[in-house]
């Protein structure tokens, strides 16, 4: 009888470590394959690695400046977006602008891999932008297997930081 208690015991705990141990790898693979749902639903998609971001700013001739692309914005909007260019991985172009706000939201880094969706090739704010520490503009769905998957993903932010500190 004891025998038996502590085989079955050991089995979870095994169990349990692995679900553990390859938790943040099934999280991120659900998160890009959410990412890559909703940036298709789009008609201009760009896909970037080793991203390279530079925000806009305002020359003293009011003019935006920066990136490569940062002169299509006003001067009143200039200050909202970056330009953010990097090594094609897939879709139209190499660059784009992106609201600051939305590359917080999806966890970009310079250096980093994006998947973005827009309605225009150049200027997309309007879409979708995510990356391997989240997505901007992704809306979730209601299946049971989806809000499975986003429990999980708030349980894998938990465990990280719980073990960094």
């Amino acid at each position: 009888m004891d025998k038996k208690i502590i085989l079955i015991f050991s089995g979870a705990i095994f169990i349990l470590g692995l679900v553990i141990y390859f938790l943040p790898n099934i999280t991120a693979s659900w998160r890009w394959q959410k990412a890559v749902e909703a940036s298709a639903s789009l008609p201009y998609q760009i896909g970037l690695s080793n991203a390279i971001i530079i925000p806009c700013f305002v020359t003293p001739a009011t003019v935006c400046a920066g990136g490569t692309l940062c002169f299509v914005t006003d001067p009143a909007r200039c200050l909202l977006y970056s330009d953010v260019s990097g090594a094609p991985a897939g879709g139209l172009g190499s660059n784009a602008l992106f609201l600051k706000t939305a590359i917080i939201q999806a966890g970009l880094t310079p250096g980093g891999q994006l998947i973005a969706g827009g309605m225009s090739p150049v200027l997309m704010d309007s879409g979708v932008l995510a990356s391997a520490g989240g997505c901007f503009g992704c809306m979730s769905k209601t299946k049971a297997v989806d809000k499975f998957f986003a429990w999980l993903n708030k349980l894998d932010k938990y465990i990280i930081a719980g073990f960094e500190k």
